[in-house]
């Protein structure tokens, strides 16, 4: 899948292309096919503070915490979504939970409505 990254921190610091691997629906999570998303003001914090704010993601990252999306894939356990749905949340984009500046995001079903 595409996907932008964030290859270093700082005030400098742009987002590149990728391919990377299509995420996978686990126990409690969906993969949503990204429709829309946002750079919010997290996102920002994240690029220019980098390891100093704790929870930015270890680079190479997919930022992105807001989406809007359709389901593609259903994990076990999920009971409230199917394929199909059209969806919304903050599910990604810190820590080790890649975000949704992609083309695909695999989402705890917590976070999405």
């Amino acid at each position: 899948m595409k996907a932008m990254t964030l290859t270093a921190y700082g005030d400098d610091a742009t987002f590149e292309a990728a391919d990377l691997p299509k995420p996978i629906a686990t126990d409690g999570h969906v993969v949503v096919r990204i429709i829309a998303t946002s750079i919010n003001t997290v996102d920002t914090m994240i690029r220019s503070m980098g390891a100093d704010l704790p929870l930015s993601p270890a680079l190479p990252a997919v930022l992105g915490m807001d989406f809007a999306g359709v389901i593609e894939a259903v994990g076990d356990g999920v009971t409230a979504f199917s394929v199909g749905d059209e969806v919304y949340g903050c599910a990604g984009g810190v820590t080790d939970i890649q975000g949704a500046l992609a083309e695909f995001i695999r989402a705890d079903a917590r976070l999405i409505a």
